[in-house]
This record gives C-alpha cells, structure tokens and sequence, in this order.
C-alpha cells in the first residue's frame, strides 16, 4: 500500500544520489550506475512507532505486525515505544512526556486527537491516496476542524454488559433488563441467589463507567448535547440524563450491587475475575469479547446494551475522529509512518488478527474478516440495532478536551461512596467546573 508520495519522495532521494556519484568525478556510466545501485541498497528510513499495550495487543503481536512490514517495505526499519493501558485510558500521557522530553515517535496509537490537532502536533492525511478509498462511508466523518489526521478503521462498541448465563438462569432472569429499573430488578435478585450482581475495577475504568451510564440516553434524547453547552443553551447540572444517570449508579452502589473494594482492582485482573465467575455483569467495551473467545471457563457469556430509561437500545461509539494510528507533525518521515499505520489497520492478515484480537468489527469496504465467536456475533446482532453515541468525544460539536479525566474523578467518587459522595447536582457541577476552567 505504498503511497504515490512516498514512492516520489524516494525516487527523487535515489536521483539525487546517482547525480552526486557522477557531479563527483565518476569516470564512467558504469560506475554512476554502480553508485546508484548502492544508493538503493544502503538507503535507510527509521521511523518509530508508539503502540498501545492491553492484555489482548501484547507486545509479541506488534512485533509480528512490524517484522511483516519490514518486509514488504525494504529499506524502512520500526523501533517500537511501548505505553501501558493499565497506566491510563489512552496514550496521551506518554507522549506528552515525550513532547517534552524531545524524543517524540513517529506514528501514535491511541490518542485524543483534539488535543494534539490543536497543538499542530498531527499531520494531515492525504484525503486523496487510494488507499482510503476501502474506508466504509464517508471518510470526512472523522474529520477534525475540517482536516483529516486519522481515518475510521474499526467499529468499537462500548456500553456492552456481558453476563454470566448460568447466573441468570439460577437467579431466575429469563430476559436481559433493557431499562434502568429491570437492571435494578435483575441485581436485586442475583444479589439473593448469592451473585455479586456487578463487577468493576479501578485505574480507568470509572471513566468507562460513568460515560457509559451518562452517554447512552443523552444520544437518544439530546444528541447535540455538547453543541448546548457550548453555545451556554444548558449546562451539566440543568440536564436532566446527566442527573438521572449519577443517580441510577449512586443507587446501585448503595445497594450493594458492585464487587466490593472495586477501586483496588486492575484491569487485567478484572476481566480475569468475571472470567473466573466472580460476578454476573461485566460492563465494558467490545474488546472484552476477544478474552472471552480464548479463556477456559464452565459458562457461557452473553450481551446485551447497557440500559436507557426508556428501553432503547443505546451503545457508545469510539474513535470519533478516527482510530487508525496518527503521524506525528515534525516527524522526518511521515509518508512512511502513514504507510505503517495502514499497514497495521488494513492488511488483509495483520488488521483482521487485530480486529480479532481485540473484539472490533472492520469498517472497510470490503471488510476484513475473521472467524467471530458465538459472544462476537451476538455482539454483531446487536449492534446495527441500537444509537450511538460518547460524552467524551462528540454529541454534536466535540467534548471539551481532556473530559476522560473528570469522568473519572466522578466515577471514583461514586463507586467508593456512593450516594454519600454528594447529590446528583453537586456532582454534575463538577462536570460544568471542568468545562469553564478551559475558557
């Protein structure tokens, strides 16, 4: 999937090497030949490549992803940078600290790109290469500002709740809740049979657990939301979603409904301890349904939408402004970063085994395939069926930059306190606090 220009760029680069050998003094054409043809051999472009380590993407896979680009691309070498997810949300924290350390890498995964756009920290893609033609619907979807930085690879469902069915059955649950109140019935009777109805965990996963809860009935109901507030038409504490979403998760603290010292639980211990049978709902992302097709258990898992008041079905979307890997502004070679980052999200092989290895679905056209399991495509059921949306990215214009972080506060807050953390307005004006401090 070489570039037109990044094909020219390293023409022009051997040209000018063959011109050289000859301005140089070379006593023949043969030589001058000579010359260029050690040019091409010796020509080297180094890029590297900051990647997003989860217990599903392990460092092994992305050193397979490199090792096969190395070798269709002779001549361009990738040194990896690792970030952590069980550091923070997203890798914007590490490559801030290389920001400012001067050691910056080419090619970024998993970013906030309004940040890092409006800093002119991020190149823009050429809307014209070919490439992007395989991209499903309009690829201008995932613009920022009117410009393109990354491109919408991958379809990522978040507010998915995945139970335990042999829990069900045995607590007596024959129907999967759709709104807040049948939740709350099927936790009061898990509860009895002796469940822990929810499990969750710390890090951040309040942050996943608070836009869920928050994100799902505003795209019904208000999907211009952030419009709104940025134009001063409402605010947090005036909403009513927001309040009746804080409310719904403080009650179901206070009842007992979550695994019990949540906020001391890692990630990758979390997923493992639903695996394992320690609870009956697991709320998270899609990426779950990955871990869930390769793990050893005595039961089976399925889905349904995390609920809306009123039934909808409703799940978070991801990646708002795209979510292939992003070149870097000042990168000495971003034609060739560009072409990793396809590489990585659209080779027949290695972007299907990414898809599979973290429970996404592809949104290219045709789509890359692979064999789903029976989890993934109930999962694939679902979605086409619900409205999708995200508080921390986009409910008409974009969310305020860095919203991940309140989100989080709050969801701490109230997992480890719940009702006693405050009312639902005091902690809504948490959110409206965060917003104004950025003008």
């Amino acid at each position: 999937m070489k570039s037109s220009r990044f094909r020219i760029a390293l023409g022009i680069l051997l040209v000018f090497c063959a011109a050289f050998v000859w301005a140089s003094g070379g006593a023949d054409a043969s030589k001058s030949d000579s010359a260029a043809a050690s040019a091409a051999e010796t020509a080297e472009i180094e890029i590297s490549w900051q990647v997003w380590i989860t217990p599903n993407l392990t460092r092994t896979y992305y050193d397979e992803v490199v090792a096969a680009f190395e070798a269709e691309n002779p001549g361009i070498t990738v040194n990896i940078m690792e970030a952590d997810a069980s550091a923070s949300s997203s890798a914007g924290d590490f490559i801030k600290m290389r920001l400012a350390a001067g050691d910056v890498p080419d090619l970024w995964t998993n970013v906030d790109i309004p940040p890092f756009a409006d800093g002119g920290q991020l190149w823009e893609i050429p809307v014209d290469d070919p490439d992007l033609k395989l991209v499903n619907g309009d690829l201008m979807d995932a613009e920022y500002k009117g410009k393109l930085y990354s491109f919408i690879s991958s379809v990522q469902p978040q507010g998915c709740m995945f139970y335990n069915k042999t829990m069900f059955e045995a607590a007596g649950i024959t129907t999967t809740p759709k709104t807040w109140a049948e939740l709350d019935d099927a936790c009061a009777k898990l509860k009895a049979a002796g469940f822990t109805p929810i499990i969750t965990g710390g890090e951040w996963v309040p942050g996943l657990i608070i836009n869920n809860v928050l994100s799902t009935d505003l795209v019904i109901n208000n999907p211009t939301f952030w419009t709104d507030i940025n134009a001063g038409k409402t605010t947090f504490v005036d909403t009513p979603e927001i309040l009746e979403g804080i409310a719904n998760l403080q009650s179901f603290v206070d009842n007992g409904y979550f695994n019990k010292g949540a906020l001391s639980v890692g990630y990758a211990d979390l997923e493992q301890q639903f695996l394992s049978g320690k609870a009956a709902i697991y709320p998270m992302g899609s990426w779950f349904t990955a871990a869930e097709a390769a793990a050893s258990k005595d039961f089976e898992v399925g889905v349904f939408s995390i609920p809306t008041k009123d039934g909808r079905p409703s799940l978070v979307a991801s990646a708002g402004y795209g979510n292939a890997p992003v070149v870097y502004a000042k990168s000495e070679n971003p034609e060739a970063a560009f072409e990793l980052s396809k590489f990585y999200v659209m080779d027949p092989v290695y972007g299907a085994k990414s898809l599979q290895m973290d429970g996404l679905f592809s949104n290219l056209n045709p789509p890359l395939e692979y064999s789903m399991s029976p989890l993934q495509l109930d999962l694939a059921a679902l979605v086409p069926t619900a409205q999708f949306g995200n508080l921390q990215h986009r409910l008409g214009e974009p969310g305020a930059d860095g919203f991940f972080d309140p989100m989080t506060k709050i969801g701490q807050l109230i997992l480890a306190e719940g009702s006693k953390a405050g009312s639902p307005a005091s902690l809504a004006k948490v959110f409206d606090d965060y917003v104004a401090s950025l003008k």
